[in-house]
C-alpha cells in the first residue's frame, strides 16, 4: 500500500508541477505515464516520465550507469553508482562536485541543498541546466542523478526533474 501511495503522490505532483492533470505546455512534449527504474545490483531506484526512455545500450554489465533520453535527444538523465574507496563524507562529496563544476567546466552552481545522506546541485554549464542529486548508500557507494536538458526547455523539463529527484532513492 505504501508504494502505490507514493506513486499516486508522485503522480499528482507531476501533473501539478506541469500545470494540471490534463494540460501540457505549449510546444513540449507530453510528460506521460510514471515508469520505474530499479537497480537491484545497488538497491535504488527512480520513478520516471514517459516522456524519457531507458537506452538499453547504455546499461552495463555491472549495472552501474543508465542513461535516458527524450525522443528529440536534448534532454538527457544519467544513474551513475561508483565505489566510494575513498571514503568521502558528504560534505567532501559535495565540494567536489561543485568544483567540477565550477573549475573544470566553467559553469555556474545557482542552487545547493544537503540534509542527511544527500545533497543537490544545479545550475548552468556551457548553455545548458544541469541538476544533480547524490546520495551515500548504506553499502558506502555514491548513487548521483544527473540530468541536463537546454534553457529553452526548462519550462517543459521543470516537472519531470521533480519526480525523478524526489523518486531517486535506496530501497
Amino acid at each position: 500500500m505504501q508504494r502505490h501511495a507514493r506513486r499516486l503522490f508522485l503522480a499528482v505532483g507531476l501533473a501539478l508541477a506541469a500545470g494540471s492533470a490534463g494540460a501540457q505546455r505549449p510546444g513540449c512534449p507530453e510528460l506521460g505515464a510514471l515508469r520505474t527504474y530499479r537497480n537491484e545490483a545497488f538497491a535504488i531506484v527512480m520513478d520516471y516520465p514517459a516522456m524519457f526512455a531507458l537506452d538499453p545500450g547504455s546499461v552495463p554489465a555491472s549495472r552501474d550507469n543508465a542513461r535516458f533520453w527524450t525522443a528529440d535527444r536534448r534532454a538527457t538523465a544519467v544513474v551513475n553508482v561508483s565505489r566510494n574507496r575513498e571514503r568521502m563524507g558528504l560534505q567532501e562529496l559535495l565540494r567536489g562536485a561543485v568544483g567540477d563544476v565550477v573549475q573544470n567546466s566553467g559553469g555556474e552552481v545557482t542552487y545547493r541543498a544537503a540534509r542527511g545522506n544527500w545533497f543537490v546541485i544545479s545550475g548552468h554549464m556551457v548553455g545548458r541546466i544541469f541538476y544533480r542529486r547524490t546520495m551515500l548508500l548504506r553499502s558506502g557507494a555514491v548513487a548521483t542523478l544527473w540530468m541536463e536538458f537546454p534553457r529553452d526547455m526548462r519550462p517543459c523539463i521543470d516537472a519531470a526533474v521533480t519526480v525523478m529527484s524526489r523518486s531517486f532513492r535506496e530501497r
